[in-house]
């Protein structure tokens, strides 16, 4: 990966930003995109070489009322790109180093270093009740002396009335306004559109950029667009350019508290797949009833796909219910019985335009360069057209 961002920075230094979009592009669009490129029989690979690097600003041409925002970072270099509907190109270059030292963190913090420390407990939303649906209990490590700065944000600003002493009044800002200062409001003036599409770079994934918001109080960058994230520009192409037959059109498979020895009932689980059920006019598949041998029979003929079950934390690998045996007895199954893996996703072909998956982790899994390596991406690689996840 290295190679890429060194040439990529070096392109946009000496003020060639569309081929260094292309560089980076090549750097990510890999995995998921031979993956998706089999399942839709096609083409999908951007050349090498550079004679041949045109049109990747006219991949969004097929999507309507829509703007592009590809983030890319090395170092402590900041790269946004704007690409709209009409084919036109922005770029626009942010040094995170200015934005940090300013919220009083020490200059030798790295963008990847305040990511890591930040983004462990957001506390977005007041304490709910939930319905736990983890298969793991999450520990997590205290946080370091130098950590605990890092993730205490702080802002001076001047008094501005003159009639004052000219104080300096710290203030505690949240890591969501930063965010916000140092990805969105670089390119907020291109953003005209209803809906962004965010091509986000590595640990970048963990930033919630639908609960992005300038300043306490203001509007969540969700209220005012309708997001979308995407790993890299090639399978969004992929996506574009299939059949208008390819996905399904009809059918709904709604699964819900599937039932497994050792594993705690999810009552609201099963209410939720209850209520998409009546909406879809399907009966949902709950209980003893949520097999992989049932999933797997509807898997790939249905428009909606929707599970709310319990969910691994490493990669958002999903529970389903054992088929019963005559030894079985009230035993803990093996988990090749129950668990829906990415391996599995893999080996169907998916025509699904939207699978939801309302299990906690569901967003989970290795960060890499073209995105994250989880249950999630598995859909996304086997044919779906969008997946819904949680963080």
């Amino acid at each position: 990966m290295f190679p890429y961002k060194l040439l990529c920075t070096l392109l946009c230094d000496t003020g060639n930003a569309r081929d260094a979009l292309y560089v980076e592009e090549l750097g990510r669009a890999r995995g998921l995109s031979d993956l998706m490129a089999e399942k839709y029989s096609v083409e999908t690979h951007i050349s090498a070489n550079p004679q041949s690097w045109v049109g990747i600003e006219n991949i969004l041409r097929k999507r309507n009322n829509c703007t592009c925002l590809y983030i890319s970072y090395f170092q402590n270099r900041l790269h946004l790109w704007i690409l709209k509907t009409s084919g036109v190109l922005h770029y626009r270059r942010v040094s995170p180093e200015e934005n940090l030292v300013q919220a009083g963190l020490p200059k030798d913090l790295s963008l990847s270093q305040f990511l890591d420390d930040n983004f462990r407990s957001l506390g977005i939303l007041p304490t709910k009740d939930c319905e736990d649906r983890s298969l793991n209990t999450i520990k997590l490590q205290p946080l370091s002396p130098a950590q605990k700065s890092s993730a205490r944000l702080r802002l001076v600003e001047e008094d501005e009335d003159e009639d004052e002493d000219e104080d300096e009044d710290e203030k505690v800002i949240s890591s969501l306004s930063l965010c916000y200062k140092m990805f969105i409001a670089p390119v907020n003036d291109f953003l005209e559109e209803p809906e962004v599409v965010i091509v986000p770079d590595r640990r970048l994934y963990k930033v919630p950029f639908a609960a992005l918001s300038e300043k306490e109080g203001a509007e969540y960058l969700s209220e005012t667009h309708r997001i979308c994230v995407i790993p890299s520009l090639t399978p969004l192409k992929i996506i574009q350019d299939s059949p208008e037959d390819y996905h399904s059109n009809t059918g709904a498979l709604v699964i819900g508290n599937p039932k497994v020895d050792g594993l705690q009932p999810l009552p609201c689980a099963r209410k939720e797949a209850e209520m998409v059920g009546r909406l879809m006019c399907v009966p949902p598949l709950v209980e003893e009833k949520a097999t992989k041998q049932a999933v797997f029979e509807q898997v790939s003929s249905v428009s909606l796909i929707h599970f709310a079950t319990h969910g691994n934390a490493e990669r958002g690998e999903i529970a389903l219910s054992p088929i019963p045996t005559p030894n079985s007895g009230n035993a803990i199954p093996p988990q090749e019985a129950y668990m829906l893996t990415m391996a599995d996703v893999s080996r169907v072909k998916v025509r699904a335009k939207l699978v939801v998956l309302s299990c906690c982790h569901s967003g989970s899994g290795e960060i890499r360069a073209e995105g994250v390596i989880g249950i999630a991406r598995a859909f996304l690689g086997s044919g779906a057209r969008s997946v819904l996840v949680a963080l």
